[in-house]
């Protein structure tokens, strides 16, 4: 869902609210270690009423900035496959 609901805005910084953080870590049915954080936003979308909320995947190894708290305005930075790249707290 969220590489084609963000995809085009690669390389573009999104402003979002943040509301939430979830550590996650479990094994996939591979066998494979998951590990990362899910973090819950809302933000502007021009087809809805009010705020968009959603919830996007941080990999291992992007991480929110350390002083980065609930409520903070960050920049969300997506690839070209809508996939979260970098997380930056928004000026």
């Amino acid at each position: 869902m969220q590489s084609s609901a963000f995809a085009g805005k690669e390389d573009k910084g999104m402003k979002a609210k943040l509301f939430g953080v979830q550590g996650i870590h479990f094994t996939n049915n591979n066998g494979e270690d998951v590990n990362g954080t899910n973090i819950f936003c809302a933000f502007q979308d021009e087809n809805v009423e009010g705020l968009r909320t959603e919830k996007f995947f941080l990999k291992d190894g992007i991480t929110l900035p350390k002083d980065t708290k609930l409520n903070d305005t960050i920049d969300i930075t997506f690839n070209m496959k809508g996939k979260v790249e970098a997380i930056s707290k928004a000026n």
